[in-house]
């Protein structure tokens, strides 16, 4: 998980997506969720290439299969910043993650997108 998240901070999106199952299952729990490693190859190229990229790992926790990571995704996207708490679920078999979950504040992240106060 640990090296999940550098691929992340080295903003090496083909690094990321080597560590998914080609099954893996994608959700960020306000939309839907997205099926395939293809896919989320596909998600993530569409929104653009991140300017930077720097996920805080605050705790993680494992429970079989499962990890739990607490984190702060902060990156830039367009010249804005975003600064996202969010808690993550990964599920892993053999060493790939078959599936991965955000939760997070949509509406935070939208008023930093746009740049609207709450």
């Amino acid at each position: 998980m640990r090296e999940f998240l550098a691929a992340w901070n080295a903003n090496d999106i083909p690094r990321v997506v080597a560590w998914l199952h080609p099954e893996v299952v994608y959700h960020n729990m306000p939309v839907a969720p997205i099926h395939g490693r293809a896919a989320v190859a596909r998600y993530l190229t569409s929104q653009g290439a991140f300017d930077w990229v720097d996920w805080k790992l605050l705790a993680i926790a494992a429970d079989g299969n499962k990890v739990l990571t607490e984190r702060i995704d902060d990156f830039g996207r367009g010249g804005i910043d975003i600064s996202l708490p969010l808690m993550g679920i990964f599920e892993i078999d053999d060493g790939l993650i078959t599936a991965w979950r955000d939760y997070f504040d949509m509406a935070m992240y939208q008023r930093q997108l746009t740049g609207t106060q709450e």
